[in-house]
């Protein structure tokens, strides 16, 4: 997450808005954007019913996966493992549009 918040003026240049989501509370979610001084949402989804219809909910937590969604609302690219948490391809993906 810090990641992306350091890049956030690099997205907002894009034209793009970052948010994160988790299976956590809302509660926890606060708090751990506050930790992080993220400066973008985090959103709670605890009872994973957004992590099921992406595809990327586990046993009780949702994998790391970076979506990067059109102004249409269509995915226009997805990052996995590793590459969900390096902000580097969503930039890019963001700077095409």
């Amino acid at each position: 997450m810090t990641a992306f918040r350091d890049q956030k003026p690099q997205f907002a240049e894009a034209g793009a808005q970052v948010l994160g989501i988790s299976m956590d509370t809302l509660e926890t979610q606060t708090k751990f954007a506050e930790s992080l001084n993220t400066g973008f949402p985090l959103l709670a989804d605890p009872d994973g019913a957004v992590a099921t219809a992406y595809g990327v909910k586990g046993e009780g937590y949702a994998n790391r996966v970076t979506f990067v969604i059109g102004k249409d609302g269509k995915v226009t690219a997805v990052f996995e493992g590793r590459d969900a948490l390096d902000p580097a391809g969503a930039l890019a993906a963001c700077s095409r549009k």
